[in-house]
């Protein structure tokens, strides 16, 4: 680690603490009802006092398990789907305006029809996950399989390298890093997507819970399970771009 990465990680942790002290002395001292902002000691209590008694385990195991089905399709299909319209150019421009049209589309609006198709069940929180995440692994994908150098595969057809050979030694070590790219930023719509139909048209999940909460003035418990949200996908983006750096570390950025 260098110093300057070392600097940027204690001014990260000091900022964190210093919006915490602020935050923590706005409810003491009154600034702040306590029915609309819990503080941060008494979420702490709460997260204490309810994961240790498992309250949420039933809904946690139904919307993660949502989630990893949901993030599974969309980097699948959302991978094959942005290979194929890179390599075919007809494909590409056959396709691409459908594509940045449902990526310009604020996908929460489909929620009601997804409903209507689904249900209200686990099929419905994965399509609407899935349907959130594609589209920007696509693009990530589109844009990984275009970046590709033409001398680098005129080379290894030079070399009599099959069509098989392009692909796993060419194509999928340059899309890698893209691929990737694009399932960061599908981590937070996967979630979004799943939460979203919990939160309108379910009774059970972080969603359900989430707008529980929030109905019922229940401060603690709603950042408890917020925050599990959060650190969750904050994890998981994180170690998606710890595989993107080392995947991409052959790429001589000038910022990183």
């Amino acid at each position: 680690m260098t110093l300057g990465s070392l600097r940027h990680r204690v001014l990260a942790a000091l900022s964190f603490v210093v919006v915490l002290g602020v935050w923590e002395a706005s409810c003491r001292l009154g600034w702040v009802s306590p029915v609309l902002l819990s503080s941060p000691s008494a979420i702490l209590a709460e997260a204490r006092t309810s994961l240790l008694s498992g309250r949420w385990n039933d809904d946690l195991a139904m919307t993660l398990s949502a989630f990893a089905l949901g993030f599974a399709v969309a980097t699948v299909a959302g991978t094959l789907a942005g290979v194929a319209m890179g390599v075919s150019k007809t494909l590409y421009h056959l396709v691409d305006p459908y594509v940045v049209a449902m990526n310009a589309l604020p996908k929460v609006v489909l929620c009601p029809l997804v409903m209507l198709w689904f249900g209200t069940g686990m099929s419905a929180r994965v399509f609407l996950g899935a349907v959130m995440a594609a589209f920007p692994i696509i693009a990530s994908t589109v844009t990984g399989v275009q970046s590709i150098d033409r001398d680098h595969v005129l080379l290894v057809r030079a070399c009599r390298g099959s069509r098989w050979v392009v692909f796993k030694d060419v194509l999928l070590p340059s899309i890698a890093p893209f691929v990737l790219s694009g399932m960061r930023v599908g981590v937070n719509y996967t979630m979004v997507g799943v939460l979203v139909v919990e939160f309108f048209a379910s009774s059970s999940g972080v969603g359900y819970r989430l707008n529980a909460y929030s109905q019922n003035f229940q401060g603690e418990q709603f950042f408890v399970l917020l925050f599990l949200v959060v650190a969750f996908v904050l994890a998981l983006s994180g170690a998606i771009r710890l595989a993107e750096v080392r995947l991409g570390g052959w790429r001589n950025s000038a910022f990183r």
